[in-house]
């Protein structure tokens, strides 16, 4: 079983620097609670890269905050159809 079989789908703004692209804030929707959740990144602890078939998947390992909370997430960004995922 891998961590790509624990991900919901989620919104991110993003930037672009020195050819990398890293998130800057991030949105989900929590199905338990009936609600979006917007979070800022505030740091990037570290980003995993796995090369396969001349793709390359990243996953984020990123401190986000909502409010006053702090949260720890990763984000998954999928090199095949260039969307995100928020692993859980």
């Amino acid at each position: 079983m891998y961590p790509q079989d624990y991900r919901r789908p989620c919104e991110v703004i993003s930037y672009y620097k020195e050819g990398k692209v890293y998130p800057l804030k991030f949105r989900f929707y929590s199905v338990e609670n009936a609600a979006y959740y917007v979070y800022e990144v505030e740091k990037i602890y570290y980003v995993l890269e796995e090369h396969s078939n001349g793709l390359t998947e990243k996953t984020f390992f990123v401190r986000g905050k909502r409010k006053r909370l702090k949260e720890r997430h990763a984000l998954y960004l999928d090199p095949r159809h260039k969307s995100w995922w928020i692993l859980t």
